[in-house]
């Protein structure tokens, strides 16, 4: 269901979506003891509900934090043994600046 709200064209959509998810998540989950984990993963939703519809407004995703942490994580397995910050962001500098770019236009 979570798909389907994802999936939601507008963002009054998205609301509607997500408040049919909570509630039909809330009853199938509200007696059993098993699933508290799940009810309190649906209070963490209930809670962020504004900021997960502002996916709708804004078009971002994490897809960009997520290609930047894997370029951090790269520059720190390069930069084992340096034990100065600097270095470490020197690295992540030299792996993530568009040189490239920077080249071509010279």
């Amino acid at each position: 269901m979570l798909r389907w709200v994802r999936q939601a064209p507008t963002v009054r959509g998205a609301k509607w979506r997500l408040t049919t998810f909570l509630n039909v998540a809330r009853s199938l989950t509200a007696d059993i003891d098993l699933l508290k984990p799940v009810r309190k993963a649906l209070r963490t939703i209930e809670k962020h509900r504004e900021a997960i519809c502002a996916r709708w407004i804004s078009g971002h995703n994490n897809a960009r934090i997520e290609a930047l942490n894997g370029i951090f994580q790269a520059a720190k397995c390069r930069a084992r043994g340096y034990r100065n910050d600097d270095t470490f962001i020197s690295i992540i500098y030299l792996l993530a600046a568009p040189i490239q770019n920077l080249l071509k236009s010279t």
